[in-house]
């Protein structure tokens, strides 16, 4: 298998003129980039596993070769437009990290929110709007009652690894859509104004309130409970001391085959 960063392969090979070679395109996180394309490696030795970490590396890679591509996307939030799913000759797959009642941004955060006691991870085509294509799959797990963010994410994390790992065989078949089920999708599509509004406490928050959005969205460089007093806003900083995590997934985590 040849393993190959947005810099390398893909500038040498002109649009559409390449040869016939079966490639997936994996967005992901940096640090997990290895573990994953080894999953595939196992199954695949002959497929080209190419990187992208921005939409305009994906732009790049699709115009340098569209066709006998397929995409995948793993633990990213970057939206793949619909002119770029159009040009490929195979479905685009997204991994994402809830269940299809919670479809959008941080869905363990909502979950938590909502007091849920069921939870899972979903493996849908890519469509045009957001977390609204065909369902391949879907794992669901209980969500014990003391649970926070990082305990849900992580055991949300690794049920994605476990179904990257079942589903791998079929993804390399690049040329073969995988079967859908009847699952549909049921939630509302959660937004990041509706995260940055649970992240902000109202004055007259209760410490009910308070323990039960605590418990949603946790602490982190990119989420923490605020409020605003005296016109300056305020950010929690509790004194319990942990390891800054990406996404509430410690990079540690990451299981290879």
């Amino acid at each position: 298998m040849k393993i190959q960063g947005s810099n390398l392969l893909w500038h040498s090979l002109p649009p559409e003129k390449g040869p016939k070679v079966r490639r997936i395109i994996l967005i992901t996180q940096r640090e997990f980039a290895s573990a994953l394309a080894q999953k595939f490696q196992s199954v695949a030795p002959d497929l080209r596993i190419e990187f992208a970490w921005s939409l305009e590396e994906i732009v790049h890679a699709v115009d340098q070769q569209s066709k006998y591509t397929r995409i995948i996307s793993f633990g990213s939030d970057i939206i793949v437009p619909a002119d770029i799913l159009n040009r490929l000759t195979s479905p685009a797959y997204n991994f994402h990290p809830g269940p299809p009642a919670y479809p959008g941004i941080f869905p363990s955060v909502f979950a938590l929110y909502d007091r849920a006691t069921q939870f899972g991870i979903t493996l849908h085509e890519m469509a045009p709007r957001v977390d609204s294509g065909a369902i391949v799959a879907v794992d669901t797990f209980s969500i014990p009652k003391e649970w926070d963010r990082l305990q849900l994410d992580t055991a949300t994390f690794n049920s994605l690894q476990d179904l990257l790992s079942r589903t791998a065989p079929q993804l390399a078949h690049i040329d073969e859509p995988l079967p859908t089920t009847s699952n549909t999708w049921t939630g509302a599509l959660r937004t990041r104004k509706e995260f940055e509004d649970l992240c902000h406490l109202p004055e007259n928050t209760s410490e009910s309130e308070f323990a039960r959005r605590y418990r949603a969205i946790g602490e982190g460089p990119e989420h923490v409970l605020t409020m605003t007093r005296f016109g300056r806003v305020f950010r929690l900083m509790n004194i319990r001391n942990s390891a800054v995590v990406r996404g509430g997934q410690p990079t540690s985590a990451l299981k290879t085959p």
